[in-house]
């Protein structure tokens, strides 16, 4: 049976569930769903009002962290979480921080650049405001990607996981917005960066 995955690929949410079901061989559908405003079709399937939620047959279940754990235990596939208790610490410790501090820095270039011009058709970027995000927020979010990985690194940890699902997604919300991570600064984020998003999961997540 095909899963359906209701968000759209402009959410980074709905691409974390879509980079899983093609890492784990999952055959899926995914079907647009805005969150904004909040539909009574939305609510009826998550009461939080968010994206995205799975249907799985006659299951349906919200929030990416759920689905994606929800499909580990049911799909098959290669794991997404470690089995060694600190390397599955790390990995769920790096999925919090780039679903909370990741999206808060790197929405505001999604919103700019893509949503509000191109699915909205409300006016230009705020560059501006994408000038203080730059200078001031997202130095936070690549400087701890940068404490956090080895030289050479294409992965968080000792292999691909859950972490480098949720850390790629907000990365790629930097490269749908026409943004680059300076490598001069960033080596090892700029490389990780190139070698995850240029995995095919990452391509058939893209919007």
């Amino acid at each position: 049976m095909t899963i359906e995955i209701h968000g759209g690929k402009p959410s980074p949410f709905a691409r974390k569930v879509i980079v899983a079901c093609e890492e784990k061989g999952i055959a899926y559908e995914s079907k647009d769903l805005i969150p904004f405003p909040k539909s009574p079709e939305l609510l009826a399937l998550n009461p939080l009002g968010k994206i995205p939620v799975l249907k799985d047959g006659d299951f349906t279940i919200p929030d990416s962290s759920v689905i994606v754990a929800y499909l580990e235990r049911t799909g098959g596939g290669p794991k997404l979480y470690p089995e060694d208790a600190k390397e599955y610490a790390r990995a769920l410790f790096a999925e919090e921080y780039a679903d909370t501090k990741g999206i808060e820095i790197t929405s505001p270039f999604l919103w700019e650049r893509f949503i509000k011009p191109k699915l909205m058709q409300a006016g230009d970027p705020d560059e501006e405001r994408l000038a203080s995000v730059r200078e001031e927020q997202l130095p936070i979010f690549l400087d701890h990607l940068e404490g956090q990985l080895e030289e050479g690194a294409t992965t968080l940890l000792s292999g691909f996981s859950i972490a480098d699902v949720a850390m790629g997604v907000q990365l790629q919300n930097l490269e749908i917005a026409g943004e680059s991570v300076d490598a001069s600064r960033w080596p090892r984020t700029a490389h990780y960066a190139s070698a995850l998003l240029g995995r095919p999961s990452f391509k058939a997540a893209h919007p």
